[in-house]
């Protein structure tokens, strides 16, 4: 992916009747003049210092400089929820014993999330190599932004996203907290479950014949 800018130049007639600038393919002999290079498309000025030619406004630099600060800004942001994400999952193992079936099978679920945050990560550091300028923050402000010291994650046009704070880490659906992990638990509003649920030692099953089942 790249950035294109565009820009206009306007060329001026002064009072002696000459054009302000030169339109050639090479360096004109007259360095009083602003010379327009055909070749590279820019406006160059003859700086008598270093007896050369220079581009006029030339912003490279500044968006290289910007394009790195922002690449480093939103990494560091993707490593915190990488590792906040895996020390959770410590906790949850460290913390439990009853409900080890279950909480083995969230903390699955939870590792699997800190391997697609690794891969965002990596596309990430892809993107960023690739857009220069302010344009960078842009494209990822598309899915990911900091609102009053929280991460949100999530496709500015999607109504599902994901939001780290220091308190808890939640999932909402149009704004709205569906569940949450917090003080080592997980809270959920409101579930269906299809199949079967494990408490401890014991098992509640859904049977098309039988019913409800507590093994």
């Amino acid at each position: 992916m790249s950035v294109k800018a565009r820009g206009s130049i306007t060329l001026i007639r002064v009072n002696d009747g000459e054009d302000a600038s030169i339109r050639s393919a090479t360096a004109p002999s007259d360095t009083t003049k602003l010379w327009f290079d055909t070749t590279t498309q820019t406006l160059k000025r003859y700086d008598s210092s270093s007896g050369t030619w220079e581009i006029v406004n030339d912003y490279a630099d500044d968006m290289n400089n910007m394009r790195q600060e922002i690449s480093v800004e939103y990494n560091s942001a993707i490593t915190q929820l990488k590792n906040s994400l895996t020390s959770l999952v410590e906790e949850l193992q460290t913390t439990t014993t009853n409900n080890t079936t279950s909480i083995n099978s969230l903390s699955s679920q939870i590792i699997q999330n800190a391997s697609s945050i690794q891969l965002v990560t990596n596309n990430i550091n892809s993107i960023t190599d690739k857009l220069t300028g302010v344009a960078t923050k842009e494209e990822i402000s598309q899915w990911a932004k900091f609102e009053s010291g929280v991460l949100k994650l999530g496709s500015s046009n999607s109504p599902f996203d994901v939001r780290l704070s220091n308190t808890e880490l939640g999932f909402y659906e149009n704004d709205k907290r569906i569940a949450y992990l917090s003080n080592q638990q997980l809270n959920i509003s409101k579930a269906v479950v299809m199949k079967q649920i494990n408490l401890g030692t014991f098992q509640i099953i859904y049977d098309e014949e039988l019913g409800l089942l507590i093994l």
